[in-house]
């Protein structure tokens, strides 16, 4: 006979969203409980028999790797000292299904032994964490040294700060200087942090030709030839009368005469300036396009409209030069970037490598390449095979996507159909909120919780298995505060 239990919608829900033999994508709102979810979902694995070095929970600091492992162990602890009728009223709360009957409870009892005694144990950790793990197990396979070191943040902006000094001092301190022209105000600690987060994007130095394809500029376009392709001559002149016929006007025509007051001549300068006069803000429906028949009020316009043929081309020229001047800015800009990387992230390499050390991003980036590595990812992932089945990810509108590529690695078998055979029920469970992501600094990437949930919904669904999809919109009372939850929920 089946017992049941009374629950209130949030329990219900939680229940729901914690339901160990589903594939489930979970947005949890701030103080909504959401790790209480998760930890109910690996009690829920666990009673379900389900061994614990099967089981891997990847979070993003070692606070909410330990605050899960600590919740879970005092609860798998409190388990083994109950009695047996508030046990059993614990696992019906908790959505145990069927009858719980003695041989359950002694089951519920012996978890938290198995927990920590069991080879491997179970795994809450970091993603870092786990990356390192990985590789010190397969290092030949990985291409790194066994015996690495595990660079804390703080240490390697440390050698991060000396390696610039080594620049700034040697005979290629010309990179440093050209980049330092465009930091604006941001430090070069954060300039170095974010070269290093997108390493594998600077793979070669490349030609002035192609960074001016990607911004459909010629090799030789240069701003002195923008300035010439606007200033045709007798525009002072123009400007002049322009600012003349504007003074006795409304008082934005006004406000127009003040601002052409500051043109010095055909230079970069005025070339800006022309830019606020003669074009629209960027707000506008048509955003930098010229001003034809716009820049003077209509009264003055319809009194002068020789003036206001020769402003529409001043006009049109500026707006057409605006493009090249802003794909110029960001051309010297990318050069510049392209060039100091080349040359920083080899001896920032070197000194690691002098240290033996690895930083967050090189483990997170080698974990990447050996699980996609065709020679060697099968055989790694065979052998973790026999120890994941089920992965569970915390904070995940804080995870990168370099992370992202080592989590969709790891669940490959089970979103691809080559293990749906051997009768091994395997599952990823979710859970993030885009709005309380904190860490885009260190490269997360709050949107890919969006195109990770549509990744994992498209590769579940082409397993040929009936997929449902069940989107929960719903904010209810829990016993702390408002839990927002929206789901996915696919057939394991």
């Amino acid at each position: 006979m089946n017992q049941t239990i009374a629950r209130d919608e949030a329990t219900t829900r939680q229940m729901q969203a914690a339901r160990p033999d589903k594939s489930t994508w979970l947005a949890a709102n701030a103080g909504s409980g959401k790790t209480r979810v998760l930890t109910d979902r690996v009690a829920r694995l666990l009673m379900g028999g389900v061994s614990p070095q099967h089981i891997l929970c990847l979070t993003y600091t070692k606070a909410a790797a330990t605050e899960m492992q600590n919740r879970l162990f005092k609860r798998l602890g409190d388990w083994a000292m109950r009695e047996d009728a508030s046990l059993r009223e614990e696992l019906l709360t908790l959505g145990v299904e069927g009858t719980i009957d003695s041989q359950a409870l002694r089951h519920a009892r012996t978890l938290f032994a198995r927990a920590i005694e069991t080879p491997g144990g179970l795994k809450i950790q970091t993603i870092h964490s786990f990356c390192a793990a990985l590789l010190r197990r397969f290092p030949l396979e990985a291409g790194v040294s066994p015996q690495f070191t595990e660079m804390e943040d703080r240490a390697a902006a440390q050698l991060r700060a000396e390696v610039v000094d080594l620049i700034a001092n040697g005979d290629q301190s010309d990179v440093l200087l050209n980049i330092a022209r465009f930091t604006g105000g941001n430090t070069l600690e954060s300039l170095t942090q974010s070269v290093v987060q997108h390493a594998e994007s600077f793979g070669r130095p490349r030609s002035r030709a192609e960074f001016a394809a990607l911004f459909d500029l010629k090799p030789d376009d240069t701003i002195d030839a923008v300035l010439r392709d606007v200033f045709l001559g007798g525009e002072a002149e123009l400007l002049a009368r322009l600012a003349e016929i504007a003074s006795g006007g409304s008082a934005n025509d006004q406000k127009l005469a003040a601002k052409l007051m500051g043109v010095t001549g055909p230079n970069l300068e005025t070339l800006e300036l022309l830019e606020t006069a003669l074009l629209y803000g960027s707000g506008a429906k048509a955003p930098f396009g010229a001003k034809i028949d716009k820049v003077l009020t209509k009264a003055l316009n319809t009194a002068n409209p020789d003036v206001v043929d020769q402003v529409n081309a001043l006009a049109r020229r500026v707006e057409e030069a605006r493009v090249r001047r802003v794909g110029l800015i960001a051309l010297e800009r990318t050069i510049a970037l392209n060039d100091f990387a080349n040359v920083f992230l080899p001896a920032y390499a070197e000194a690691k490598l002098r240290r033996g050390a690895m930083d967050f991003d090189d483990l997170i980036n080698a974990t990447r390449r050996l699980l996609t590595d065709r020679a060697v990812s099968a055989w790694v992932l065979y052998r973790l095979d026999g120890g994941i089945d089920h992965i569970l990810v915390d904070e995940a509108q804080d995870t990168s996507p370099a992370q992202w590529q080592v989590i969709q690695a790891l669940a490959r078998e089970f979103t691809s159909g080559e293990g749906v055979d051997d009768g091994r029920e395997r599952t990823i469970f979710v859970v993030g909120d885009k709005k309380q992501s904190i860490y885009s600094f260190q490269g997360a990437d709050p949107d890919g919780f969006d195109r990770m949930r549509a990744d994992f919904a498209e590769r579940l669904d082409a397993m040929g298995t009936p997929l449902q999809q069940t989107s929960l919109q719903h904010s209810f009372r829990s016993s702390s505060a408002i839990l927002g939850l929206v789901d996915m929920v696919f057939a394991g």
